[in-house]
């Protein structure tokens, strides 16, 4: 069985066919696509447009938070999952993330956008997808951004 953040990465699907694949940057970072349930990805009007590809998502290893950024850090949603090895709600008790979807109070414009994520139900991981799936396609830029971010300079080193 994995532990911390490895527990969310995979593919998952929910019964009204939205999917997530989340990939594993570090021990508290991943990068998070969103798809509707045609398989394409979700369109973040509210963003001008982005596609919900590559999304910054945090993990607390402490309380076992995994909160995914749909707009910008404290800005606008965040996706909140859970992890469930056995969700009593689900009808086969399978591994499960179950979802939370929050804004940020000051966004009250946001409220008319809750409708484009969907009928949401919790998320089972898709066997069938992390086959087809490769391993880590998150693009080195965002890769690199998460690494820098957590590095710090030994004392007494010059930082360029």
């Amino acid at each position: 069985m994995n532990h911390g953040i490895d527990r969310y990465v995979g593919c998952w699907v929910s019964s009204s066919g939205q999917r997530l694949r989340i990939y594993r940057i570090s021990d508290i970072r991943a990068s998070v696509d969103f798809l509707d349930s045609s398989g394409a990805p979700v369109v973040r009007s509210y963003m001008g447009d982005a596609l919900a590809l590559s999304m910054e998502a945090n993990f607390d290893d402490y309380d076992g938070d995994f909160e995914v950024d749909l707009w910008n850090k404290d800005k606008g949603f965040t996706l909140h999952l859970n992890y469930e090895h056995e969700y009593d709600l689900d009808e086969s008790r399978r591994e499960a993330l179950v979802f939370s979807l929050s804004r940020f109070q000051k966004d009250e414009f946001l409220e008319s956008f809750f409708p484009l994520f969907g009928p949401m139900n919790h998320f089972v991981r898709d066997k069938k997808a992390e086959q087809a799936s490769p391993p880590n396609p998150v693009p080195a830029a965002l890769s690199s951004r998460f690494l820098l971010a957590q590095e710090v300079a030994p004392k007494g080193s010059v930082m360029r």
